[in-house]
């Protein structure tokens, strides 16, 4: 995916699982992505700097080509591989051999002005150019000449692409058309009307029965090729379409927006879903529990209502992802935190902002209000913790002491310790008043993620890297116990508000459910389909709300689970005999369902 904020993201797209698998940068805003067809290869081109090539399995750039000094526009690989076409701002198109020495082999100058878009044919020998000049130019890839002059468009040609047979061309743009062409004769075989805006981007469906188009006015438009009709509009996208593209079997479609998000969609026969690649990294609830308030990486926060789980208000103002949300303990202010480098104050009745808080060098990862709510406290990649002044805005000190990112901040319920939690692998203790460090807290083995105290502020508990929760005395700052049982990272914890259970949460995709006092775990709670981020009870202590970056917030009845422990339980105490007779319901192969089988 390409993105205005100068990055390539590749995300997995293995089932429900679209975690993030790498991210490239270039400099200004991306234009165009291809792979190479052997999926090795990643070219990008952007506004500010030539063509990269990267290579797609150890995520290195392995060249630069200066195809254009006025830039270029679009890219795509010859299908038969090796050569890459680029589109520039000043008319022309180059032929590159991607080689282990890049080199231009050719360029095609017949265009006048700049150029949108570039397609293949399937078998390579044709390529057909759109752009400025009103045009679809068809040209010979082997000899290096032009085919064909494709006209009618009545304005600035921006999508291009050939049907699946190579036979036809589709192509669209500002005039609001989208238009079919024979690649043969050069005739324009068709004209598809009904948009209300630009057409950005055009593509056929696998089978050819279609062609979709990106459309400015935020919707992805189907015509029936046959039939020469409209049969489906796609609305989805909050700001216009950019780009378009589908699987190879045609079941799903992925849009690109200017709103920064990719909507996937379900075309198996109907429109079915519409997924937008957002990953959900925290989700906490107010104090009164009336709502919930998420961190979202489209840059976005949003109050929900978390009885009828309705979406109240979208906050925008990050200029990237969100990473932490946090309530003031009077429920009326909202602090958030990013990748920007900014924390942003919400007035939560009025669902306004109130000041942006500017100081952190990198990333804020974390934000917590401290019990009066007088002061925050905010923890960023720049290995510093923060404490600001609610009322004026202003900021009152910067702890220093971690040696990596600081990752996580909490009070105690007292007000007059704060605890942050660091790549560094050590977790610090500070004296709000004095803003000094009152003990380093050792026994992480990998970067420690989360930290939190226990309601009564005895107990401190954090979560780390290492695949462990540990539970440490607050007040004697020694460790009493080690937490196993998390497969993968523990990205967050949360003590019940009675203080009796811990939940924590981890890249092995579960949240798990402890007994604090006996120190065993009493259930594991599955269903998202990607690592979990956060976790938070609700104020009644019912209900567990967990974030995770499969997109969702998971709401988890404890009642039930507490039912299930008990059965658990008893389960365990046993034999195969007695649990058939004892427990009908509950079949002999339940132990899944128990923590620790």
């Amino acid at each position: 995916m390409a993105s205005s904020d100068g990055t390539v993201t590749l995300r997995s797209m293995a089932g429900d699982d679209h975690r993030t698998i790498a991210t490239f940068t270039v400099p200004g805003r991306v234009r165009s992505v291809a792979f190479s067809p052997d999926g090795r290869t990643l070219a990008a081109t952007s506004t500010d700097g030539p063509v990269s090539l990267w290579d797609v399995t150890d995520r290195r750039r392995t060249a630069v080509l200066a195809a254009s000094t006025r830039g270029a526009r679009a890219v795509a690989f010859d299908p038969r591989g090796g050569v890459l076409a680029v589109a520039n701002t000043d008319g022309t198109v180059q032929l590159w051999d991607t080689g282990r020495e890049p080199r231009r082999t050719a360029s095609l100058t017949d265009h006048e002005g700049s150029l949108h878009a570039l397609a293949y044919a399937p078998d390579g020998r044709t390529l057909a150019s759109a752009g400025a000049d009103r045009t679809v130019r068809l040209w010979d890839t082997d000899r290096a000449r032009p085919l064909d002059v494709l006209k009618g468009h009545t304005d600035e040609v921006l999508g291009v692409a050939f049907s699946p047979d190579g036979r036809q061309v589709v192509s669209g743009g500002i005039d609001r058309t989208v238009r079919l062409w024979d690649v043969r004769g050069g005739d324009s075989t068709a004209t598809f009307t009904g948009s209300s805006d630009d057409i950005n981007a055009v593509a056929y469906t696998p089978d050819g029965a279609a062609v979709v188009g990106a459309v400015g006015d935020g919707t992805t438009r189907l015509w029936d090729v046959r039939g020469g009709r409209q049969t489906t509009v796609l609305a989805g996208h909050t700001d216009y379409v950019l780009g378009v593209a589908l699987t190879s079997d045609g079941a799903l479609l992925a849009t690109a927006g200017f709103d920064q998000s990719v909507v996937l969609w379900d075309l198996g026969g109907q429109v079915l879903t519409a997924r937008p690649f957002t990953e959900v990294w925290q989700a906490t609830y107010s104090p009164d529990g009336k709502l919930l308030a998420t961190a979202d990486t489209d840059h976005t926060v949003r109050l929900w209502d978390a009885r009828t789980h309705r979406l109240l208000k979208r906050l925008t103002g990050h200029r990237e992802a969100v990473l932490s949300v946090a309530f003031a303990p009077d429920g009326r202010t909202l602090a958030s935190a990013g990748s920007d480098g900014t924390i942003r104050l919400w007035n939560v009745p009025e669902r306004k902002p109130l000041a942006t808080l500017s100081g952190h060098t990198g990333e804020v990862f974390s934000v917590a209000f401290a019990p009066d709510g007088r002061t925050l406290a905010s923890a960023g990649a720049d290995r510093t913790v923060r404490l600001w002044d609610v009322a004026s805005h202003r900021r009152v000190a910067v702890l220093k002491g971690h040696g990596d990112y600081a990752n996580d901040v909490a009070f105690s319920p007292d007000g007059r310790t704060l605890a942050s939690a660091g790549d560094d692998l050590a977790v610090r203790l500070w004296d709000v008043a004095s803003r000094r460090p009152l003990a380093e807290l050792t026994g992480h083995t990998g970067a420690v993620r989360s930290v939190v105290f226990s309601p009564d502020g005895a107990t401190l508990a954090s979560s780390g890297n290492d695949g462990t929760v540990r539970l440490w005395d607050a007040r004697a700052r020694r460790s009493e116990a080690v937490l196993t049982g998390h497969t993968g990272a523990v990205r967050s914890v949360a003590f019940s508000p009675d203080g009796q259970a811990l939940a924590s949460s981890g890249n092995d995709r579960t949240v798990r459910l402890w007994d604090v006092a006996s120190r065993r775990p009493w259930a594991s709670l599955t269903g998202h389909t990607n690592a979990v981020w956060g976790v938070d009870f609700a104020p009644d202590g019912r209900t567990v709300a967990s974030s995770s970056t499969d997109g969702t917030v998971r709401l988890w009845d404890l009642d039930a689970g507490a039912r299930l422990a008990e059965i658990c339980r008893l389960r365990a105490a046993m034999g195969p005999d007695e649990r058939a007779s004892l427990l009908p319901g509950i079949p002999v192969s339940a132990g899944s369902a128990c923590a620790g089988g």
